[in-house]
């Protein structure tokens, strides 16, 4: 009898291992001001945790809890509803994400914000007749939109919408069938703001598609260091009287491998726009997460500077070093410099100016220049001392 007791608690303990392994490796925390972006937190109950939720009809509500949407334990911030909360509010949550949040907004509470949206506000239009993938070809884009359709057809009347215009740091995944951009992110700050320039639910897409797509791009942008591990509570069973028990005590959380990795990249001169694999991620100097092992095109580029791009090898569990030297535009002539690839902590030399047999193309051309006109000289001369014996 003692025996199968005994059998019986080994089980249950067996059991909550397998438990603990199927759990999330990570949860968020979001606070919500309306639901016209489509996100459900109800579907993801076991990773997002809910802070605070307002209805998103009354602009006032927001302003009198803006605290709680921008305190430190809230890592994502929904605004999709009206657009009547404060500017002093909009100001708030702006410095917030730039503090590391990731904020997703919908039209129309985008038009409290200016500078940290992915795109310029141009004014009203009805929306179009379908949101289509910009690049179903791109890693970002497969990964997003993987099982759903390519395109979103219009149900019913067309919303109104933004008259967008990505900016150039900007990330677009729709469009509309017109070519203006649907849905878009950037990188503000430390964090990220992801927007919708319509509503996309009902009009476009049903709820758990939406939601899909808020939910697999909030966790592809949201930084390791932002996830909260689940607490896992232990199972105890109290044994009967004159039985002999084997406790066995899980020692923590189990960590599940990595299966992405990371890269640092620096530029000279900083400040370099950094595209990888033809996506924008960001500005130099920074750290870029949650890249796919494998190799990886980077490209940096920069205002006045020829681009810069070379390959990388991206290992899971560890963060890679780039580095690139962007030369200015008047220091090179005759061709583009040709990049080098980048390696692991190894700085990548741009190919140097033109030179032939240890002298500069310019050099050579003067010094041509100046013998022609010495010799031109010479002949001029020559010719008046002969024509004046002459005479």
């Amino acid at each position: 009898m003692i025996q199968r007791n005994n059998h019986s608690n080994f089980i249950l303990v067996i059991l909550l291992g397998i438990l603990i392994i199927a759990m999330p490796a990570g949860a968020f925390t979001v606070a919500m001001y309306g639901t016209n972006s489509g996100f459900n937190p109800d579907l993801h109950k076991d990773s997002v945790a809910v802070a605070n939720s307002i209805p998103g009809t009354s602009g006032s509500e927001l302003d009198s809890s803006v605290a709680q949407f921008t305190d430190p334990s809230v890592n994502v911030i929904v605004l999709g509803g009206d657009d009547s909360f404060s500017s002093s509010t909009a100001a708030k949550i702006e410095s917030a994400v730039a503090s590391g949040k990731i904020l997703v907004i919908t039209y129309p509470g985008n038009h409290q914000f200016d500078a940290s949206l992915p795109a310029t506000d141009g004014g009203i239009i009805p929306g179009g007749q379908a949101l289509k993938q910009v690049d179903p070809t791109r890693i970002v884009s497969k990964a997003i939109f993987n099982g759903l359709p390519s395109e979103f057809l219009l149900n019913g009347t067309p919303p109104n919408g933004e008259r967008a215009v990505a900016r150039r740091s900007a990330v677009t995944l729709l469009n509309y069938d017109t070519g203006t951009p649907a849905l878009l992110y950037m990188k503000y700050g430390k964090g990220y703001v992801i927007e919708w320039t319509t509503v996309p639910v009902p009009y476009y897409m049903a709820a758990d598609e939406a939601d899909a797509i808020n939910y697999r791009l909030i966790t592809r942008l949201l930084p390791p260091e932002a996830l909260v591990t689940p607490t896992i509570i232990p199972l105890t069973t109290t044994p009967a009287l004159n039985e002999t028990t084997t406790t066995i005590i899980p020692t923590g959380a189990v960590t599940l491998p990595p299966t992405s990795g990371n890269v640092t990249v620096h530029s000279s001169p900083p400040g370099a726009s950094v595209l990888i694999d033809g996506v924008f991620v960001g500005s130099t100097p920074d750290t870029f997460t949650a890249i796919p092992p494998g190799n990886h095109i980077v490209r940096m580029s920069l205002s006045g500077y020829y681009d810069y791009e070379g390959t990388i090898y991206i290992l899971a569990g560890q963060t890679t070093n780039a580095f690139g030297t962007l030369p200015p535009l008047n220091q090179i002539s005759g061709q583009s410099p040709v990049a080098t690839p980048i390696v692991v902590a190894i700085p990548v030399t741009p190919v140097p100016t033109e030179k032939q047999g240890g002298i500069d193309n310019s050099i050579l051309v003067a010094i041509i220049g100046v013998v022609t006109a010495i010799i031109g000289a010479t002949a001029t001369l020559f010719s008046h001392v002969f024509k004046a014996k002459k005479e």
